[in-house]
């Protein structure tokens, strides 16, 4: 049977950790005691805030544009009408001791990470695609909360497939090679929201006034991806995971 996910149709520019430090520090951090002058790098004691400050700017990316996505099944329960997307009720991290039941079918190799960011589409074992927050229809499932899926009518022993907006997995600081996939014609907001941040957490006259300069060039960088539809994404059908997982 068929599911369907999304297909991201942008190219990513080839970045990691290193390469990200150097643009920052000849670019946006250069006027800031962040950049070790003259070595295209961020100084050691500042990287973990310009590690913080990066992840705060790829969430802030990658919840405006759905830049990655990915699926999940779940398998429900007769009693259950309300499931939450946490990597406690995953098969994989999951302790009888703490919760009565795990309904996230997932793998020890592939496991479920909880970078949910918005549920997208839901779809029967057939591939038949619910109705999502649609209270006009008796077979509508429903999002009251971004990691949570309401399905009214459970039917036990029966698998959906979520297919979700994900966030970018956590830039740790601890690997220089360590990827960022950004949009080529994102990475420039990506470099201004972290000035906007670097040039904040100084909190001064000068320094405030800056990171609104960076602030204001990343809005108009992202909505400028917007209107000329720069970053998008189209549908297609496969039946991987079901097929994977013997739900068929």
């Amino acid at each position: 049977m068929s599911r369907s996910v999304t297909l991201t149709l942008i190219s990513f520019d080839a970045m990691n950790l290193e390469k990200l430090y150097a643009q920052l520090s000849m670019g946006a951090l250069s006027n800031l005691n962040f950049a070790e002058e003259g070595m295209g790098t961020i100084a050691e004691q500042h990287r973990p805030m310009v590690v913080m400050f990066t992840n705060e700017a790829l969430l802030r990316l990658y919840s405006r544009f759905i830049l990655l996505t990915k699926d999940l099944l779940v398998e429900q329960y007769a009693h259950i009408t309300y499931y939450h997307l946490r990597k406690r009720f995953a098969y994989s991290n999951w302790v009888p001791l703490e919760e009565k039941v795990a309904y996230i079918v997932d793998q020890p190799e592939d496991p479920f990470t909880e970078d949910v960011i918005k549920i997208l589409q839901v779809s029967d074992s057939r591939g038949a695609v619910l109705p999502l927050n649609d209270a006009e229809h008796v077979d509508s499932v429903y999002t009251p909360q971004a990691k949570l899926l309401q399905v009214p009518r459970p039917k036990a022993g029966v698998a959906l497939n979520i297919l979700y907006q994900a966030r970018h997995p956590e830039i740790t600081g601890e690997d220089l090679e360590q990827e960022i996939d950004v949009p080529d014609v994102l990475l420039s907001a990506l470099l201004a929201y972290v000035g906007y941040q670097a040039f904040a957490s100084v909190n001064t006259e000068v320094s405030l006034m800056k990171s609104q300069e960076q602030l204001s060039l990343y809005e108009i960088l992202c909505t400028e991806a917007e209107d000329k539809d720069l970053v998008s994404t189209s549908i297609s059908s496969t039946n991987v995971r079901f097929n994977k997982r013997g739900w068929v």
